[in-house]
């Protein structure tokens, strides 16, 4: 019996380690119905897929409401934003959750407004602060990288990046370089154009001239005879 009340004191400061979220989640209770909502993994991480759990009992009996939130708006609010949540039963019954990604640090808020099991509900649960993921990294990224990504990975990407610039730069270079030939082109064919309508002139004037020239040589020869 000695041995069996020792383990079990030894064991008992696991349960805290393994069940962590129950300890975090807070509840709201109106007349016969109270919800328990939390984050589903925790801490909640900025920037990371997580989840906002609500679960929905009576407080007579303790069993779960199902379908709870038919009748009822669930939001999320951070400050003086607020985003709708799409809760969706789990297996378990009278637990819903819905997907998020927190994108700033701090406390958030579920908002609950409407009718639960004919119970009016307008309640709201503060769950725990979105905290910055640099906090859990490890190791420590090389060269202050924020991301956590590795030193080779970002080496690689910036040179992928520099060689992929260098290679708009070309491009942009040969195009201006096609624009200019084009121009060129059309000045040249302008020029040309130029040229053989002075060259058609001329002709048309030589032609006047070579006429003439054969009218006044055939009055001569008309008074000569």
């Amino acid at each position: 019996m000695r041995k069996v009340l020792i383990a079990s004191l030894l064991a008992l400061p696991l349960l805290f380690v393994a069940f962590p979220s129950a300890f975090a989640h807070n509840e709201t209770q109106v007349g016969n119905i109270k919800i328990v909502g939390g984050w589903g993994i925790e801490p909640p991480l900025v920037g990371q897929l997580n989840t906002i759990d609500l679960e929905v009992t009576q407080v007579s009996d303790g069993k779960p409401v199902t379908n709870a939130f038919a009748f009822a708006n669930v939001t999320v609010k951070k400050g003086g934003v607020t985003k709708s949540l799409d809760l969706e039963p789990t297996e378990e019954p009278g637990v819903y959750h819905a997907s998020i990604i927190p994108t700033q640090l701090g406390q958030y808020a579920v908002v609950i407004s409407g009718t639960i099991a004919n119970q009016e509900i307008n309640s709201q649960i503060e769950i725990e602060d979105a905290q910055d993921s640099k906090t859990l990294n490890f190791p420590a990224s090389a060269g202050g990288n924020d991301q956590g990504l590795p030193k080779d990975f970002v080496d690689q990407l910036r040179s992928n990046l520099n060689d992929l610039t260098a290679r708009v730069e070309d491009s942009k270079s040969s195009a201006q370089n096609a624009q200019l030939a084009v121009q060129e082109a059309v000045k040249t064919t302008d020029e040309l154009k130029s040229v053989a309508d002075r060259a058609y002139l001329i002709g048309i004037v030589g032609v006047g001239v070579g006429v003439a020239g054969i009218a006044i040589a055939a009055v001569a020869l008309s008074r000569r005879s």
